[in-house]
């Protein structure tokens, strides 16, 4: 695209807005910032006519109470699944997309997702109608006196990707925590709790006592000590009191760096969980 076709087209004699989706939110080094998407009415929802690899990475509009050079300023929150609105720079030849925001939707279970819930109690199932959140509504052996770690292992892989996780990334995560507590969802010792090994203290903010407060808001109340239910408060954490532990681990490159981030700025640990990682990885993807 010549600089003379943006310019001719810049100008707004020729404006096309769009309605998109969010395919990838984990842009390769070079393009911070952007999104994948598939837009409506250009893009076929079939992906074996239009690929992920063809689809576009789009620029993403930020306030003007962000620096917006240099790397200085938040980057976009955006996650895969969102559905977004913008135009496109170029106009008619509709090739430079930027995405000006997102439009607040709550996404219902697919019918795959359904016909798996029915088929396999192991599979993670999203009932929109009984809360507001997405959350898991029931795994296998989702407790802490029963624990098999392969299958606790892909079961946290798919829940981390569902949520819009890069694999490698998904892997670091789950690493870690198998790392930290080998899936235990109940008491590590007499001073650690959980898969995400939180101290164990009555202490009003604690990752502990938040846990427990966590779990009491949905519909109905839940067990903290669920593996479902820890695996929504890492994800929670994650987005919220860990948010700079997040941005890095998207941002990383390859599985060492992910697991080396998880382990120092969310799990606070001192070992690294590359082993376990890349055990998660694998597993996956059938290596």
């Amino acid at each position: 695209m010549s600089s003379a076709s943006i310019e001719r087209s810049f100008y707004g004699d020729t404006s096309r807005w769009f309605i998109g989706t969010v395919i990838n939110s984990h842009p390769p080094a070079g393009l911070e910032g952007r999104v994948k998407i598939r837009i409506q009415g250009i893009h076929s929802g079939d992906t074996s006519n239009i690929p992920e690899a063809d689809l576009p990475w789009a620029q993403v509009l930020v306030p003007t109470t962000e620096g917006g050079s240099s790397g200085i300023g938040r980057i976009p929150q955006l996650h895969a699944g969102s559905l977004i609105f913008g135009m496109f720079m170029d106009g008619s030849a509709s090739q430079i997309p930027l995405i000006f925001g997102s439009i607040p939707r709550i996404e219902l279970p697919t019918t795959i997702q359904k016909r798996a819930a029915y088929l396999s109690e192991d599979s993670f199932y999203y009932d929109q109608e009984r809360i507001q959140n997405v959350v898991i509504e029931s795994i296998a052996n989702d407790n802490e006196t029963i624990v098999d770690p392969s299958l606790r292992r892909s079961q946290g892989m798919k829940f981390f990707i569902d949520n819009g996780y890069t694999l490698m990334h998904a892997a670091a995560i789950v690493g870690n925590l198998e790392q930290v507590s080998a899936f235990n969802t109940g008491n590590i010792n007499s001073d650690y709790f959980g898969i995400g090994k939180w101290k164990i203290t009555s202490k009003v903010g604690s990752r502990y006592s938040n846990l427990i407060s966590f779990s009491s808001i949905f519909d109905p109340p839940s067990e903290f000590s669920r593996y479902s239910i820890q695996l929504q408060y890492v994800l929670f954490e994650l987005r919220n009191a860990f948010n700079l532990a997040n941005r890095k681990l998207i941002q990383s490159r390859n599985l060492e760096d992910a697991s080396a981030i998880v382990s120092k700025y969310y799990i606070k640990g001192t070992l690294t969980a590359k082993a376990a990682a890349e055990k998660a990885y694998n597993e996956v993807i059938g290596q």
